[in-house]
């Protein structure tokens, strides 16, 4: 069996890895943005647009403390997407496709790759993971949950 590249493994419970390059470059990229508009003496709607910025920088950062797991022996995907945020439980049972999503503008600027959902009778998206430019590591990642997940392929 080859190591996974996207989790890590405590027993039979696979933890995915956070993207902390991404979401560290992005956050720095909007605090920059929200400083260099802070420096420069412009009206309040830019002072206002760089508070949003903040704000969208510190969500990154909590995005970050997220987790991701599988239990392959309970057969349950937990998803905590920030730490103070309980975890949602879904079955294996709930699955239903995985999406690959892309916004493109001449080049591929946002991927992003989701798992679909069914629980109680309502479709539910998990963002798995996100790339900027590329679409093949999401297939890689959504290849190795369906390998820990035992779906055929």
């Amino acid at each position: 069996m080859e190591p996974h590249q996207y989790f890590t493994r405590e027993g039979n419970v696979y933890v995915k890895k956070n993207q902390i390059l991404l979401y560290c470059l992005l956050a720095l990229l909007l605090f920059g943005l929200m400083a260099f508009i802070f420096t420069k003496n412009l009206n309040a709607g830019a002072k206002g647009a760089a508070v949003l910025f903040g704000l969208l920088g510190v969500i990154l950062i909590l995005r970050m403390t997220g987790k991701f797991r599988i239990d392959v022996d309970r057969r349950v995907l937990s998803n905590q997407p920030v730490f103070f945020v309980s975890p949602t439980e879904y079955s294996f049972d709930d699955f239903q496709h995985f999406t690959i999503s892309r916004q493109t503008f001449l080049i591929t600027l946002n991927a992003s790759a989701t798992m679909v959902m069914l629980k109680k009778g309502k479709e539910k998206h998990l963002l798995v993971h996100q790339s900027i430019f590329l679409t093949k590591p999401l297939q890689r990642v959504t290849e190795e949950i369906a390998g820990i997940m035992g779906l055929p392929e």
